[in-house]
Protein backbone atom coordinates (compact mmCIF):
# COMPACT_ATOMS: atom_id res chain seq x y z
CA UNK A 1 0.00 0.00 0.00
CA UNK A 2 1.49 3.38 -0.98
CA UNK A 3 2.33 5.82 1.75
CA UNK A 4 1.40 9.45 1.37
CA UNK A 5 2.45 12.19 3.75
CA UNK A 6 0.48 15.34 2.89
CA UNK A 7 2.66 17.69 4.95
CA UNK A 8 5.60 17.20 2.61
CA UNK A 9 3.33 17.54 -0.43
CA UNK A 10 2.01 20.85 0.92
CA UNK A 11 5.59 22.12 1.07
CA UNK A 12 6.21 21.02 -2.51
CA UNK A 13 2.97 22.49 -3.86
CA UNK A 14 3.69 25.78 -2.13
CA UNK A 15 7.36 26.12 -3.02
CA UNK A 16 7.51 24.70 -6.55
CA UNK A 17 5.78 27.72 -8.15
CA UNK A 18 7.92 30.03 -6.00
CA UNK A 19 11.16 28.36 -7.06
CA UNK A 20 10.19 28.52 -10.74
CA UNK A 21 9.13 32.16 -10.39
CA UNK A 22 12.41 33.09 -8.69
CA UNK A 23 14.43 31.25 -11.33
CA UNK A 24 12.67 32.51 -14.45
CA UNK A 25 11.73 36.02 -13.23
CA UNK A 26 14.48 37.18 -10.87
CA UNK A 27 13.98 40.82 -11.87
CA UNK A 28 10.43 40.79 -10.42
CA UNK A 29 11.58 39.85 -6.92
CA UNK A 30 13.17 43.16 -5.89
CA UNK A 31 11.99 46.71 -6.50
CA UNK A 32 15.21 47.81 -8.24
CA UNK A 33 17.56 44.83 -8.42
CA UNK A 34 21.16 45.16 -9.41
CA UNK A 35 22.18 42.70 -12.15
CA UNK A 36 24.28 40.81 -9.57
CA UNK A 37 21.13 40.13 -7.54
CA UNK A 38 19.74 37.95 -10.34
CA UNK A 39 22.38 35.30 -9.68
CA UNK A 40 21.57 35.23 -5.96
CA UNK A 41 17.84 35.02 -6.58
CA UNK A 42 18.36 32.16 -9.05
CA UNK A 43 20.61 30.41 -6.54
CA UNK A 44 17.82 30.72 -3.96
CA UNK A 45 15.41 29.27 -6.53
CA UNK A 46 17.61 26.20 -6.92
CA UNK A 47 17.81 25.86 -3.14
CA UNK A 48 14.00 25.91 -2.95
CA UNK A 49 13.80 23.38 -5.77
CA UNK A 50 16.20 21.14 -3.83
CA UNK A 51 13.96 21.37 -0.78
CA UNK A 52 11.04 20.30 -3.00
CA UNK A 53 12.93 17.22 -4.15
CA UNK A 54 13.77 16.33 -0.55
CA UNK A 55 10.13 16.86 0.47
CA UNK A 56 8.96 14.57 -2.35
CA UNK A 57 11.29 11.82 -1.15
CA UNK A 58 9.80 12.05 2.35
CA UNK A 59 6.22 12.37 1.06
CA UNK A 60 6.25 8.74 -0.02
CA UNK A 61 7.84 6.96 2.94
CA UNK A 62 6.89 5.98 6.45
CA UNK A 63 7.25 8.63 9.13
CA UNK A 64 10.33 7.82 11.19
CA UNK A 65 12.81 9.85 13.24
CA UNK A 66 14.62 11.16 10.14
CA UNK A 67 11.42 12.27 8.40
CA UNK A 68 10.30 14.00 11.61
CA UNK A 69 13.57 15.93 11.73
CA UNK A 70 13.29 16.91 8.06
CA UNK A 71 9.70 18.03 8.69
CA UNK A 72 10.94 20.17 11.58
CA UNK A 73 13.61 21.78 9.43
CA UNK A 74 11.13 22.54 6.65
CA UNK A 75 8.63 23.89 9.21
CA UNK A 76 11.23 26.33 10.52
CA UNK A 77 11.80 27.53 6.95
CA UNK A 78 8.09 28.41 6.59
CA UNK A 79 8.18 30.66 9.65
CA UNK A 80 10.22 33.34 7.81
CA UNK A 81 7.92 33.80 4.78
CA UNK A 82 4.93 33.71 7.14
CA UNK A 83 6.37 36.56 9.21
CA UNK A 84 7.15 38.47 6.02
CA UNK A 85 3.62 38.00 4.69
CA UNK A 86 2.05 39.13 7.97
CA UNK A 87 4.35 42.17 7.92
CA UNK A 88 3.14 43.00 4.42
CA UNK A 89 -0.49 42.61 5.52
CA UNK A 90 -0.09 44.87 8.55
CA UNK A 91 2.10 47.44 6.79
CA UNK A 92 0.59 50.71 5.65
CA UNK A 93 2.77 50.68 2.55
CA UNK A 94 1.26 50.05 -0.86
CA UNK A 95 2.80 48.58 -3.94
CA UNK A 96 3.68 45.07 -2.83
CA UNK A 97 1.90 43.64 -5.85
CA UNK A 98 0.08 40.38 -6.00
CA UNK A 99 2.87 38.08 -7.11
CA UNK A 100 1.69 34.49 -6.76
CA UNK A 101 -1.43 35.51 -4.88
CA UNK A 102 -0.36 38.37 -2.65
CA UNK A 103 0.40 38.51 1.06
CA UNK A 104 -2.85 36.91 2.31
CA UNK A 105 -2.32 33.83 0.14
CA UNK A 106 1.30 33.64 1.29
CA UNK A 107 0.31 33.95 4.95
CA UNK A 108 -2.32 31.23 4.75
CA UNK A 109 -0.13 28.92 2.67
CA UNK A 110 2.94 29.23 4.86
CA UNK A 111 0.89 28.95 8.06
CA UNK A 112 -0.63 25.74 6.70
CA UNK A 113 2.76 24.33 5.73
CA UNK A 114 4.25 25.34 9.08
CA UNK A 115 1.38 23.68 10.93
CA UNK A 116 1.38 20.48 8.87
CA UNK A 117 5.15 20.01 8.99
CA UNK A 118 5.25 21.00 12.65
CA UNK A 119 2.62 18.36 13.39
CA UNK A 120 4.77 15.67 11.72
CA UNK A 121 7.79 16.89 13.70
CA UNK A 122 6.00 16.83 17.06
CA UNK A 123 4.16 13.53 16.79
Amino acid sequence: MPILNPAFLIHTLLELPASLNFFFRPNEQLSSPAPQAHALIRQYAVLLLSSNIIALVFAFRHVDEISRRVAGALAIYHAAPLVRAVGRITSKKEGYGKGLGGPWVHAVGHAGALGALGWVFLR
